[in-house]
């Protein structure tokens, strides 16, 4: 079973490309192979998915059941294009017909370098990316690592995430800031597919954050989803924080945390509950190498793009769809307790 990666869709569904990007380049080749791979089941409890009502916008129901029971999932290749005289524009790339915009005209930060030029670089940012820190971390960190093998790498100038320029230092990834310019020559990577080549390069993040934090700080991890993203309230937050801290779970709140300080009370972790978003790719940097990764999904708002991501990675994908609830969404605590028993099955059989 094959089924697009959120970022291919969101490429699609804003319309960031105009003409088939292999048609335009100059030339072409596949760095990464695409790769079937037979992947662990999904942890869930049954009837759970009785309470479902819609997926995501890009999505929709039907691939995303297939992509929580898939057993075997392929993951497309990487593939680099090569295109010549390309300018960059108010979050665009354009040579000749072709164009693709890796950013809104209103995110994007404009310059008066356009008669600068550079004789060549690669993207290392990506629509996504440029858009949700989450994706930031799972695709644009990874990007760069891919973009440097390559050439040199360049991102278009935006205002970085709250925790963007830590984790740069953390991980000790820069490169230049473009945000008008010609260029001579520009390498595009398609790395949408969780690939044999992603994983190796999230293994690379992983162990760079691994040699400054050896001693895990924690087993048992909440990542508290923040105010900065889209609201998904839990109506009843108290009391399952409660339940999570009797249960042994530290709360770990990233808006009011470092990097340092998140990877340090992340690292090591074998379980991770939160809620669906962009805050739970920090601890896909940090947790143990066969731990398990729960996402809280709102009955309305189906979905489960971490799933590939823990499918790359080794990992186990477990995850609660809540009960709608006026405000929010609401965890039945004895469904939590019994998700948890399956989870603790799981990793006690590792």
């Amino acid at each position: 079973m094959h089924t697009l990666p959120i970022t291919h869709k969101l490429l699609s569904f804003t319309g960031t490309a105009i003409g088939a990007i292999e048609d335009a380049c100059a030339e072409s080749w596949i760095v990464e192979p695409a790769l079937k791979q037979r992947v662990q089941p999904s942890i869930y409890l049954p009837g759970d998915l009785d309470r479902v009502t819609a997926a995501i916008e890009f999505s929709n129901l039907q691939q995303e059941m297939e992509y929580l029971t898939a057993e075997v999932r392929e993951h497309a290749a990487t593939i680099a294009y090569r295109f010549r005289n390309v300018a960059v524009f108010e979050g665009g790339l354009y040579s000749g017909r072709w164009r693709e915009r890796l950013m809104s005209r209103e995110r994007a930060e404009t310059g008066n370098e356009s008669e600068k030029r550079m004789a060549s670089g690669v993207v290392a940012c990506s629509w996504c990316g440029n858009h949700y820190f989450g994706h930031w971390i799972t695709d644009d960190l990874t990007l760069h690592l891919a973009s440097e093998e390559i050439g040199h790498p360049f991102v278009l100038k935006r205002k970085p995430y709250l925790h963007e320029p830590g984790y740069r230092r953390l991980l000790n990834i820069w490169c230049d800031e473009v945000a008008s310019m010609r260029l001579d020559d520009v390498v595009i990577l398609r790395d949408f597919g969780q690939n044999a080549y992603k994983r190796k390069r999230y293994e690379i993040l992983r162990n760079r954050l691994k040699e400054q934090y050896r001693m895990p700080r924690a087993t048992r991890v909440f990542l508290r989803r923040g105010s900065l993203g889209a609201s998904r309230e839990i109506v009843n937050d108290s009391e399952f924080e409660s339940f999570l801290c009797a249960q042994g779970f530290s709360i770990v709140d990233p808006e009011k945390l470092t990097p340092s300080e998140i990877v340090e009370q992340t690292m090591g972790a074998e379980i991770v509950i939160g809620v669906e978003g962009s805050q739970i790719p920090h601890a896909l940097l940090t947790m143990a190498d066969k731990g398990v990764l729960c996402c809280l999904l709102p009955p309305s708002r189906f979905v489960n793009t971490f799933k590939g991501y823990t499918d790359c990675l080794g990992m186990r994908y477990a995850m609660l769809v809540g009960h709608a609830a006026p405000g929010g969404f609401r965890i039945d605590l004895k469904d939590l307790g019994r998700l948890l028993e399956m989870i603790e099955t799981v990793l006690a059989r590792q």
